[in-house]
């Protein structure tokens, strides 16, 4: 679900994230009840917002896929600010035309890094199809970049800007999803353990 524009790191870093958002952080927040064999996927249904990180907040919406029991759709929008605090008018949005797929297929406890914290982990196999990108807003431009044509965030310090163009499915920068103390965790594992790749707390 995490995704920021900073333009050589974005086709890497889509959330779903995907494409997403906030910090990755640290914490120690007390251990979610444990989740049942089949997973919880209900638990993670609804809208979720990402912390604050480089002018921009992440937007997720989860729902259940249609026509599969086992499986999440999550749908990321990213809100940028003139400020990095991101208070103040919404002066560019982020929309991918299509989500990330989510399925699960199975749960473990094991540790969250930072921290560590101990959780129940939903392992996902999480997938980001083939998609293009749009902006809009009072700050956005259209700029050819190299032959390229870019969808542009004109701030006070400069241009930042995204690839306009067709992205290949590739798999999302998550294998797991976990509630720790309220928040919803993306996490990909690491081989020993899992590390956080975005937070969210619902809205």
């Amino acid at each position: 679900m995490k995704t920021r524009m900073w333009v050589a790191a974005l086709a890497a870093c889509l959330t779903a994230c995907g494409g997403g958002g906030g910090n990755a952080g640290s914490g120690s927040t007390p251990l979610t009840p444990p989740v049942s064999g089949n997973g919880n996927l209900d638990a993670y249904v609804g809208t979720w917002a990402s912390a604050c990180a480089s002018h921009a907040v992440d937007t997720a919406v989860i729902a259940r896929a249609a026509g599969a029991g086992n499986a999440l759709t999550i749908a990321v929008t990213t809100n940028y600010y003139a400020n990095t605090a991101c208070t103040g008018d919404i002066i560019a949005t982020q929309v991918w035309s299509a989500p990330t797929t989510a399925t699960y297929v199975g749960t473990v406890t094991s540790s969250i890094m930072p921290g560590p914290v101990s959780a129940s982990i939903d392992k996902v196999t999480a997938q980001l199809p083939q998609r293009s990108v749009t902006l809009t807003g009072t700050f956005v431009n259209r700029k050819i970049i190299e032959g390229q044509p870019n969808w542009c965030i004109d701030y006070a310090g400069g241009s930042v800007c995204v690839p306009d163009r067709i992205y290949a499915a590739e798999p999302a920068p998550f294998d797991g999803l976990a509630i720790v103390g309220g928040e919803l965790i993306e996490v990909k594992s690491n081989g020993v353990n899992y590390d956080a790749v975005e937070r969210f707390t619902k809205r």
